[in-house]
């Protein structure tokens, strides 16, 4: 092995290590260095060298010498987690409205603030950084800045497609990174928002989950091992592209940054139609109006072939269903499952989501943190 090797192992296996004795003291506090050294089958020295480390970068803090109680033998020095050493900046940017929100490492909120929407690359920076002002945090508490992106975009930050904010093949993230003191990182919103889910909502903890989201549009993401599945070209989880033998013979085809052939069915433009909005359709349906109970069903059925396809394809241990859609179906949620369920001999927990429209800032700020923390 060479000398380039051996070191590039060597930083890996140390930042491994780094990443284990950090979560253990997260999640175990308080615990000693001779704890950790024990259940993670490391050295002491190799733990008294990280602790330190931690330490000096106020990620830890000593809580002082104390036992675990009667009969535990000496006093040691424990380690506790310092949640606010650092801080993230998750934005959402909507079609209409953008969300700036900053956390913790825990997630625990310490600042939002929303501004209207603008395409405007340079008009963004600026809302942006005033609301970091607003906020009064010193730049080096933050650890970096995940921005949430309407479309198809890549982890360099180049935007492919937005139809939203007509960025094609834009470059936003070195532009961006160019304007703060911090790592800028940028994301597709369905992926934002099953981070966000999978840290501080609904998947909370989930490893394997797929997230669909449905409103004006339909956006989904698929987590593996803990990690979004981006795909050879970044467009893995676009559900909105499902197409079934009906709609061939019916000549309904896709085409890549247009409405998608199933987003056509469920999107929230397609289902108010004939009562305005989701919730008057959703209020006739429990009405027991015949028009809006055949066209709730048709939705039921509709979204739950995509789930059962989907469920025997990912073999995920959850489902989370979001969007202004689902909140205003959300009465409906049993028969999705059950239908769901019905047409595949492989099952998932189908739960909805709970961070609403702050999912995404709140995935863009734990993208922040997992992409920091890997150097």
């Amino acid at each position: 092995m060479s000398g380039n090797k051996r070191a590039a192992r060597a930083e890996l296996i140390k930042k491994i290590n780094r990443s284990l004795v950090l979560d253990m003291i997260k999640e175990c506090q308080p615990v000693s260095r001779a704890q950790i050294a024990r259940e993670l089958s490391l050295s002491k020295t190799t733990v008294s060298l990280i602790v330190e480390d931690l330490l000096k970068k106020s990620m830890i803090i000593d809580l002082g010498e104390c036992t675990a109680g009667k009969g535990a033998g000496r006093p040691a020095w424990m380690l506790g987690f310092n949640p606010d050493s650092a801080y993230g900046i998750g934005v959402s940017i909507a079609r209409s409205e953008t969300l700036l929100v900053i956390t913790n490492l825990l997630g625990s909120c310490v600042f939002k603030t929303t501004f209207p929407s603008t395409n405007q690359l340079s008009a963004l920076i600026e809302r942006i950084q005033h609301g970091i002002s607003e906020s009064g945090l010193a730049d080096q508490t933050i650890s970096g800045l995940g921005i949430s992106v309407p479309g198809t975009v890549t982890r360099e930050g180049i935007v492919l497609h937005s139809g939203t904010l007509n960025w094609h093949h834009y470059n936003a993230g070195s532009v961006l990174q160019s304007q703060f003191p911090y790592p800028v990182f940028l994301g597709n919103d369905a992926n934002c928002a099953a981070l966000g889910e999978r840290w501080l909502g609904a998947g909370k903890g989930t490893d394997d989950m797929l997230f669909l989201s449905i409103g004006n549009g339909v956006g989904g993401a698929v987590i593996c091992n803990g990690k979004v599945v981006d795909g050879s070209h970044s467009l893995s989880g676009e559900i909105c592209y499902q197409i079934g033998t009906d709609d061939i013979r019916q000549k309904r085809f896709n085409v890549l940054g247009e409405t998608g052939v199933f987003e056509q069915k469920v999107s929230a433009h397609t289902l108010s139609k004939t009562f305005g909005s989701c919730q008057a359709l959703f209020d006739a349906y429990c009405a027991g109006d015949i028009l809006a109970r055949e066209t709730v069903s048709q939705f039921v059925l509709e979204l739950s072939v995509v789930l059962a396809n989907f469920i025997g394809l990912l073999n995920p241990e959850r489902v989370i269903l979001g969007g202004p859609v689902i909140e205003a179906m959300s009465g409906v949620i049993q028969e999705i499952r059950d239908t769901a369920f019905s047409l595949s001999p492989m099952h998932a927990e189908i739960s909805l989501a709970t961070l609403g429209k702050y999912a995404s800032a709140y995935g863009a700020i734990a993208d922040v943190f997992e992409r920091v923390e890997q150097g």
